[in-house]
């Protein structure tokens, strides 16, 4: 987790360096439905343990006025529905902040809260899944592209993480696609 508390918030930043101010809440004042496929505990800060894939969802709503001071972030809610011999469900919460670095183009950045089924899976083998936790971190990066104002598409990474305050940390990736609609 702390490679990836690190990098994923210096490569938002680095991206959006060059963004304008108002780039950062094009869309705080809308709501959106996102939904989308991902490999299962697959992603570059963990070990794949578990093989097969995600069903992914989340609802994005307007950002509340006092939240204009950091950047008018918006309010998420969603979920990772696995789809696997061992899986992990997990439902999640938080921030999302997009920033657009060309007029269709924009790179997002969530952080939160994730409660997940299950924390610790002995797998074939005798191998064992151990998150620390039924309650962990949530961070979130994606690229995305705006077909029309109203529909989008992302390349994203989830990450659920106890960040270490567990004795156990293998962390939980997806990585994967999904389309959005704003309204």
């Amino acid at each position: 987790m702390s490679r990836l508390a690190a990098v994923v918030p210096a490569i938002f930043l680095a991206t959006t360096l060059t963004v304008h101010s108002q780039e950062f809440d094009r869309n705080s004042d809308r709501w959106e439905a996102r939904f989308g496929i991902a490999g299962f505990d697959a992603g570059p800060f963990t070990r794949q343990q578990l093989p097969g894939a995600v069903i992914n969802g989340e609802v994005l709503a307007p950002a509340p006025d006092f939240l204009n001071a950091i950047g008018s972030p918006r309010p998420y809610i969603g979920f990772d529905a696995a789809i696997a011999d061992d899986p992990i469900h997990v439902i999640y919460a938080g921030l999302n902040w997009e920033a657009y670095f060309a007029k269709r183009f924009y790179a997002g950045f969530s952080v939160g809260g994730s409660l997940n089924s299950d924390d610790r899976i002995v797998l074939n083998g005798g191998r064992v899944k151990d998150l620390g936790s039924p309650v962990l971190f949530h961070l979130q990066a994606s690229i995305g592209y705006d077909f029309t104002e109203q529909v989008t598409a992302q390349v994203y990474l989830n990450h659920f993480s106890n960040a270490g305050l567990a004795s156990a940390n293998n962390g939980l990736e997806s990585v994967g696609v999904r389309l959005g609609y704003r309204f």
